[in-house]
């Protein structure tokens, strides 16, 4: 028996007839974990020169089909996860088994109780609470096809992967703009997450102090340490054209083509952040990314068209995880 062989009967035997016709991605990566050998020893294997080789070869040969899955999901994952900027938001991926996920918080006790203090003989310690929230969490199933007609299918994998590259990254760009709008407006639609927010020095003015007031404040007050300011382009241009005394204070950046950091980063531009808003973020605490099913691509023949297609989709969440370590400073409000 073959390695292509091979490959279709345990897909079959462990994830039914219907997960071989798709050419379930995940599947085939399962398989390859089994057989404990990489994605590209794998490649190697069926087609030594994958790159000249044309789309049809591999779609059309039934023991080699859901190859093209795996390789269509790695492309896009080289814009999606690193080649976008999402990523850098996120403090942990929550593993989730159901659609609709319990949320679940710690009630905030006292600020004294946060310190650790001398407990007398009997007497209680000083707790906080897990409580399951009276709110739920949907998540959402998010998706790209990708359709191939006969012509199309003699392009070769080399020229088709810088595709699907571009096309991950978009996607990426998408789905960082959906994690900025859940760290500036929080999750829920009362508001019971947003984040709190802060003036600064002089209302429609920016300066550096106003920068070392909002991290300072959001760590005495909070208890979050910030290390990524978040804005939009024009936010972040009235950043890089702060003066001191008439002096352009980041002339050697700005001549360098560099944007000037503020709290020790460069500036997290997106531009779906509002003019005049900058939020400070505590990227270890601020936001979560709740999982139901990680990214996969499977194959669908439309019976009418006859044309093919590979559909790539994620079910996921982003979600608030400590309201306080994000911090909205309002430049067009004086504190």
């Amino acid at each position: 028996m073959n390695v292509g062989d091979e490959m279709r009967s345990f897909m079959t035997k462990e994830f039914g007839k219907e997960a071989y016709e798709k050419k379930n991605s995940q599947a085939f990566k399962r398989y390859l974990v089994e057989n404990d050998v990489s994605f590209r020893q794998m490649v190697k294997q069926l087609f030594p020169d994958l790159g000249a080789t044309q789309v049809r070869a591999i779609l059309n040969n039934d023991n080699t089909a859901p190859l093209f899955n795996a390789i269509v999901e790695d492309g896009l994952r080289i814009g999606f996860e690193r080649q976008a900027n999402w990523q850098r938001l996120v403090a942990r991926d929550i593993p989730s088994d159901q659609f609709t996920q319990a949320w679940y918080y710690l009630e905030e006790p006292d600020e004294d109780d946060y310190d650790l203090r001398d407990i007398g003989q009997g007497a209680p310690i000083p707790v906080g609470t897990i409580h399951l929230g009276d709110q739920s969490i949907k998540m959402h199933k998010r998706g790209r096809g990708i359709e191939w007609t006969d012509e199309a299918q003699r392009a070769n994998i080399d020229l088709v992967s810088l595709w699907f590259e571009r096309l991950g990254r978009n996607l990426g760009r998408n789905y960082e703009s959906i994690a900025v709008e859940r760290l500036l407006n929080g999750y829920f639609a009362d508001g019971s997450d947003a984040p709190p927010t802060l003036g600064v020095g002089t209302a429609g003015e920016l300066g550096l102090t106003d920068m070392f007031y909002g991290t300072a404040y959001m760590q005495d007050t909070f208890g979050f340490n910030p290390n990524l300011a978040m804005m939009n382009l024009e936010t972040a241009t009235r950043w890089a054209e702060t003066r001191d005394n008439g002096y352009l204070v980041f002339q050697n950046d700005v001549a360098n083509g560099n944007f000037p950091n503020v709290i020790n980063s460069a500036p997290f531009i997106n531009n779906s952040i509002p003019d005049n808003r900058i939020v400070l973020v505590d990227t270890n605490a601020a936001l979560v990314r709740y999982v139901g099913k990680p990214f996969g691509v499977e194959s669908e023949r439309n019976v009418k068209t006859q044309v093919e297609g590979s559909y790539g989709t994620e079910i996921s969440e982003f979600v608030p995880f400590e309201k306080n370590a994000r911090l909205v400073i309002t430049l067009d409000e004086a504190r």
